[in-house]
């Protein structure tokens, strides 16, 4: 796919080793601009993750659908909308979405997603949040957490806001800032952060190229024990300034794909003990 050349996007996500199903999804996009008159070659970089309420049915669909609706809003090129109203626009549409086919289908009535979302264009960033994944800001050795967590963790976690879950509006919060060269930005869902220790993302933070973080941070997660969908989304600011497009191709596969990442392969025939332990004892007897 093009991105704006003043970027570079790491994407990673993976199932984990406890969840039958993937109910995170994720957002990369930017659309050329078509209008000669604009000295811009290229419109906003658009990011964003969404996790689907783990155990409620629907929470993968949950997460597809309010992508797909904030991405209608925010890549829409014949929009005259500035990009917060665009983004205010699109969360709204997802929240209408979900509800929407939450209430067509019975067996989707709870369905629910988290969504977070980071806008890029003309040096600033713009962010939209509900639910508990979570946006940072690294420089100069140190994250800033950007979000607030919208769950109770104890004694369980339980999400306090969130895009569907039986409501056609969400409360959302919204922020805007500079942005710097050098600056590099996380979209991380919480099947990372609540298993990988501070200390350890720091360090992963700190080094290699946006893909190399991604995947890095993801299998922390899994060496940690994967117990939820893992996800994560690194971009870094090269140059806002910077003119026109370049080419990135992006994993869609689950990532890492290491085959020592994976759990060892168990035997589909049944044990052999139980059959040895009846003989001896039968012996014995």
């Amino acid at each position: 796919m093009k991105l704006p050349r003043g970027f570079d996007v790491g994407t990673a996500t993976h199932t984990g080793w406890v969840r039958a199903n993937n109910e995170d999804d994720f957002l990369v996009g930017a659309l050329p601009v078509r209008s000669a008159a604009s000295p811009r070659t290229h419109g906003p970089l658009v990011c964003a993750i969404a996790d689907g309420m783990g155990g409620a049915a629907g929470g993968a669909e949950a997460s597809r659908i309010a992508l797909r609706a904030l991405g209608t809003a925010l890549l829409d090129g014949e929009s005259p909308d500035p990009l917060d109203r665009r983004l205010q626009r699109g969360f709204q549409a997802a929240s209408e979405r979900v509800f929407t086919e939450s209430t067509s289908v019975p067996a989707l009535r709870d369905m629910g997603t988290t969504l977070t979302s980071l806008c890029f264009e003309d040096g600033h960033a713009w962010l939209g949040h509900v639910g508990d994944t979570r946006a940072y800001r690294c420089h100069d050795g140190t994250c800033e957490q950007l979000t607030t967590d919208h769950a109770a963790r104890e004694p369980e976690n339980l999400l306090l806001r969130c895009i569907g879950g039986g409501k056609d509006h969400s409360e959302v919060d919204y922020d805007s800032f500079p942005v710097r060269a050098g600056e590099r930005y996380l979209l991380v869902s919480d099947g990372v952060w609540s298993t990988v220790p501070d200390a350890t993302m720091a360090r992963l933070v700190a080094r290699g190229q946006a893909q190399v973080v991604a995947e890095s941070l993801v299998a922390a997660a899994l060496a940690a024990g994967g117990p939820d969908n893992a996800t994560v989304l690194v971009v870094d600011v090269l140059d806002p300034a910077a003119k026109g497009g370049r080419d990135v191709d992006l994993p869609r596969d689950e990532r890492p794909t290491g085959r020592e990442l994976w759990p060892r392969p168990v035997s589909l025939r049944a044990p052999v003990w139980p059959w040895v332990l009846m003989v001896v004892s039968g012996l014995l007897i």
